[in-house]
Order: structure tokens, then sequence, then C-alpha cells
């Protein structure tokens, strides 16, 4: 379960971020998350809920941001959707070269966005 190490460092980032600022209450947690993380995402926002009980970040509503497979054609420079169990995909819509693409998108994991309150 590797969901556990990726969500207590969101919530260590978080909270460490909202006190800086001087936060009161964080409102919503904005994640990018690349298909290829492979993270079940209702474990994640549970996991969050969990490990933020006590903090500033208690309650905050977690928004991911999926972001899909993106390869870019090293013969033509097209930028495709890539389906890793689909073979039919690994192919340039664009100039038919097989396999002969670079990874754009669909592993990233970063915090995109913390929106909070500065209390009463």
């Amino acid at each position: 379960m590797h969901e556990m190490s990726l969500v207590r460092s969101v919530v260590s980032i978080v909270t460490e971020e909202a006190e800086a600022a001087g936060a009161a209450k964080v409102t919503k947690v904005h994640i990018v998350l690349g298909e290829g993380r492979d993270i079940v995402e209702d474990l994640f926002e549970s996991l969050f809920q969990f490990l933020a009980r006590g903090t500033v970040a208690e309650g905050a509503r977690v928004v991911l941001h999926t972001r899909p497979y993106m390869v870019r054609c090293n013969a033509c420079g097209n930028e495709f959707h890539l389906i890793p169990i689909d073979k039919r995909t690994w192919t340039c819509p664009e100039c038919g070269k097989y396999k002969d693409y670079q990874l754009v998108s669909g592993m990233e994991f970063y915090i995109s966005k913390i929106e909070a309150s500065k209390g009463n």
C-alpha cells in the first residue's frame, strides 16, 4: 500500500505550507496524478482524512486531477494518448511509427493548489 507514504508526505507538505502562510483551515487540496501512478483514489482520499486529523487540513476536500499517458512520436513529433495494455495505441496515428516515442505525461504526482482560509 504505497498510498500511505504518499499521503503522509502530502499531509506534511500541506500542513507546513498552510501554517507558514498563517492559514487557520485548509479547505481543498488539489493534486495532479498521472494514471501511471496506480493509486486507488478512494483509498488515497480516506487516508488523507485519517492522517490529517488534528491538523489545519482536517476535513479538507481532496481534488484529484488525473493526467493520462501521453507520448510524443520521435519520428514526427505528434503527441498521442497511449494505453499501455492496448498494443493498438503503441503506433503513432500520424505517421504509423511503432513504439518510437517518449513519455510526455502520465507519471505526475504533485500538489497543484492548496485552498485555505485565514480564519476569523
